[in-house]
């Protein structure tokens, strides 16, 4: 009676070591195939380069949010504590002695665009020279983020500027009067339903949101003039909402160079005084982490939006 048992069990650990083998297999034919260096450190791959120091690359991909989610209800999130968790890393790292952010970002939350910014200027401060490298889309808070390096490059056709705020608020009186929904909202005060979507904005409220915009709208003045050493009235003949080219960017001063991830490097090398470096993506598991979906600590994929009736957003939006 114990054979078929014997012989099931047989089966099960023949079938696991097979997928055991294909998975390492894959993993191995993936790292091959894709070109992917070894590992410097743990949790470091090698994009390019070689030599003791180091040039840091942080990637900032997607809507950029605290927690990386609730900007969007799908595509890639950029969730800024994982960003700063690069960062802070690469402060600490005695060998890295530049980093360089790739932005490919519409912008997003004021705060953590803030947050990420103001932990470029740390860097810089700490001694570590900081280049923005703009690819798709560096926009709005993307910019924000940017303001803060030492050097900004750009593509020639990246969507950037955009240097603005703003809030959207849905207003669904109409569609719930016809569907026959009414809210029945109980207050302590007479502001404290604000933004409510089944009624329209009053005077008043209209005017506190836009306070609330315009003082936002200043701090980010303040971060570009200061980043980029401009005149206030030049960055505010700038900074209508539009966006540019990275090529018009360049001419308006917003961008310093033209180029791709080869040029902010070679800023990064010219800006640490050392004539080579490994530049190294800390990816928190390997390649391996890779091949299993693992992504570095600057992305993931934002599925599930947060309940919230509006946000304060530096975003590039319709």
């Amino acid at each position: 009676m114990q054979r078929p048992v014997v012989w099931t069990a047989g089966v099960v650990l023949a079938v696991v070591a097979l997928l055991v083998a294909a998975l390492v297999g894959a993993a191995v034919g993936f790292a091959l195939g894709t070109g992917l260096r070894p590992l410097g450190d743990a949790g470091e791959r090698v994009v390019a380069g070689e030599g003791a120091d180091k040039v840091a690359l942080v990637r900032v991909v997607g809507a950029i949010s605290q927690e990386g989610g609730g900007l969007l209800s799908f595509g890639p999130v950029a969730s800024s504590r994982r960003v700063l968790e690069q960062l802070e890393r690469a402060r600490r790292d005695r060998a890295v002695k530049a980093v360089v952010v790739e932005l490919n970002t519409p912008g997003g939350s004021v705060v953590a665009s803030a947050q990420i910014h103001d932990k470029l200027v740390e860097l810089r401060r700490a001694g570590k020279p900081v280049v923005a490298l703009l690819t798709e889309v560096a926009a709005s808070g993307g910019y924000y983020v940017a303001a803060g390096a030492d050097r900004v490059v750009a593509d020639p056709s990246t969507l950037t500027g955009s240097i603005g705020v703003i809030v959207v608020l849905p207003n669904l009186q109409e569609f719930n009067r016809r569907i026959g929904l009414r809210t029945v909202v109980f207050k302590s005060g007479r502001f404290k339903d604000m933004g409510n979507p089944d009624r329209s904005l009053t005077q008043e409220e209209a005017k506190l949101f836009q306070g609330i915009v315009d003082e936002a709208y200043r701090r980010f003045v303040d971060v570009v003039v200061q980043g980029r050493r401009m005149e206030r009235s030049r960055v505010l003949q700038l900074a209508d909402g539009r966006i540019y080219t990275g090529a018009q960017a360049q001419r308006l001063g917003l961008v310093d160079r033209l180029g791709s991830l080869q040029e902010a490097v070679s800023e990064a090398l010219q800006l640490a005084r050392i004539p080579r470096a490994r530049v190294v993506e800390y990816t928190g598991g390997g390649w391996l982490g890779t091949v299993l979906g693992l992504r570095g600590p600057g992305t993931q994929r934002g599925w599930v939006s947060e309940a919230q009736p509006f946000s304060l957003q530096y975003l590039m939006a319709p």
